[in-house]
């Protein structure tokens, strides 16, 4: 894990939820939503929608499963282990809770960061070692609510630039999403959409053979689940690639972690 990267983001992060009734049909669900391109998706109206959906609730949980596997006996390089994040924002009390965690080592490999009042905290747990950091932090509210939107669009939009200085959109838009009839995350009805081609290029793996992902959209442009695979060949083996999202908990508040106090008591002078 790349702790100085992990740290360095307070609140930047890659980048899940369980698949749900899935439904099925021809149909469209919500045939007048702005987001809706016919049988595909507006991307840029989608991403737009979906954010300021959760900025307006006050907070929400991005929480993200990455599960990736090699047939040779060597790890691949470049490599994404598999691995859990959760990033969890309460505008409202200026609070942002973050966990990185490997999930297949023998050991507990995770990181946590905790924002609030002005600091800072961390602990990091390898094995049965546990380390614990703390900073001050000049963040007010609009700079979390802006921390918010970059990383509430994980998955659906990733701004970039081209070389030439263009705004440049990668996301969504690199599949061809269709509309899947029907589905429900949560008990909440969702408009399901699926692809199977991916136009774009990853790092891992470094050539993509097959591609295939499905997204649910709720009729008021949130996204509460996206699934996307990859596999292919990398660094002279065959790896796949699976990374699942959900967002959840909109307007949940964030509690003050367990291991809070014995961080501070760890950190003061």
């Amino acid at each position: 894990m790349d702790r100085r990267r992990f740290l360095a983001g307070v609140g930047t992060g890659v980048a899940v939820g369980i698949t749900g009734c899935l439904g099925g049909g021809s149909d469209r669900p919500f045939p007048d939503a702005d987001w809706r391109d016919e049988d595909g998706l507006d991307v840029m109206t989608l991403s737009e929608t979906h954010v300021q959906a959760l900025v307006d609730a006050g907070g929400a949980t991005l929480f993200s499963v990455a599960e990736t596997a090699h047939d040779g006996d060597a790890e691949p390089s470049p490599w994404l282990p598999s691995q859990e994040y959760e990033s969890a924002y309460d505008l409202e009390n200026g609070r942002q809770y973050v966990r990185q965690e490997l999930t297949e080592t023998e050991e507990t490999d995770m990181s946590e960061l905790y924002v609030a009042d002005d600091e800072v905290l961390v602990r990091q747990q390898t094995g049965d070692e546990t380390r614990y950091g703390r900073q001050p932090v000049d963040r007010s509210a609009d700079d979390l609510g802006e921390v918010m939107r970059m990383e509430v669009v994980t998955g659906i939009r990733v701004e970039g630039e081209t070389a030439g200085g263009e705004a440049e959109y990668e996301g969504l838009n690199l599949w061809n999403p269709t509309s899947d009839g029907e589905g429900e995350v949560r008990g909440e009805p969702t408009a399901r959409f699926t692809a199977d081609s991916f136009d774009g290029e990853r790092n891992i793996p470094g050539t993509i053979e097959t591609a295939s992902a499905s997204v649910h959209v709720y009729e008021s442009g949130v996204v509460p689940r996206l699934e996307q695979s990859w596999a292919g060949e990398h660094d002279g083996q065959e790896a796949t690639v699976d990374v699942d999202i959900d967002y959840r908990d909109l307007g949940a508040t964030v509690s003050e972690p367990d291991w809070v106090e014995e961080a501070r008591e760890a950190t003061s002078a």
